[in-house]
């Protein structure tokens, strides 16, 4: 059943566990890491426990494999911005993250771009139904939004990048309040950046400064052996929230069954 606009808005308000405890979604944009980026983080990571939402650039037979074990969801990640790989006009990269994963019923853009124009062509001419394109840093009692397209957004409480930027440190305790309060604990994460575990944003700037576009698709082990950060990284801060989530039984869910959820009630 695809809700009207009045249902979908109804069915978001009504009351959920999220409103009463912490639910989890680990999602992670693959940003065209390499097999062997993709191969190194699927070894880092429970997988399976995790339900995984994966927002695809590229086509990966990793990917493919995890997809069809049922180790993860896949929806687009598609990079609307000057020099895309995806195309040249916003239909043209649609189409082109749609051959990818052909299943996708969720949206996160690259840099997440963002526009109207965008996000009717996602809901009406290519029948997608959730985005995931705006960060509220570390906010409680985040909810489902109705957005103007009548796609759901799901707003990201935790982004890689996001918290290196601010400069919030090496470790979640300072926030752990944060991450205990009730809502959406939607987690979004790099292979990249789990792979080398970014320090500092500089760091992986430096990695994809020193590399043209072929040899970032070409990374192989022997690199990341070389270059992966020793010391704490952003790779240890997800570890540490999945660590948390486990310890304390916190529920998790895909986005996309995050979705059936809201609107099969």
């Amino acid at each position: 059943m695809i809700p009207t606009t009045k249902q979908l808005i109804n069915l978001a308000h009504r009351p959920k566990p999220w409103d009463d405890g912490p639910v989890f979604v680990f999602t992670s944009d693959m940003d065209w890491a390499s097999e062997e980026v993709l191969d190194f983080y699927r070894q880092l990571l429970p997988v399976c426990e995790l339900k995984l939402t994966t927002f695809v650039t590229h086509h990966s037979p990793i990917l493919d494999e995890m997809q069809r074990n049922g180790e993860i969801s896949r929806g687009i990640h598609p990079n609307f911005l000057p020099n895309s790989s995806h195309g040249n006009s916003f239909k043209e990269v649609i189409k082109a993250c749609r051959e990818f994963v052909p299943e996708a019923i969720g949206a996160r853009s690259h840099r997440l771009f963002s526009v109207t124009d965008v996000a009717h062509l996602l809901k009406f001419e290519y029948s997608f139904h959730y985005m995931s394109n705006t960060i509220a840093s570390l906010s409680t009692h985040i909810r489902p939004q109705v957005h103007e397209s009548t796609l759901l957004e799901f707003p990201i409480f935790f982004e890689d990048g996001t918290f290196l930027f601010q400069n919030l440190g090496l470790s979640i305790q300072p926030f752990k309040q944060y991450f205990t309060a009730p809502g959406l604990k939607i987690i979004s994460f790099h292979p990249m950046n789990m792979v080398f575990n970014t320090p500092e944003i500089s760091w992986m700037r430096k990695i994809k400064d020193s590399m043209s576009r072929d040899d970032f698709n070409r990374i192989d082990r022997d690199f990341i052996l070389k270059n992966r950060h020793c010391g704490r990284g952003i790779a240890d801060i997800i570890m540490d929230i999945i660590e948390m989530v486990k310890q304390k039984n916190y529920k998790i869910v895909s986005l996309d069954d995050l979705y059936y959820q809201i609107i099969n009630e």
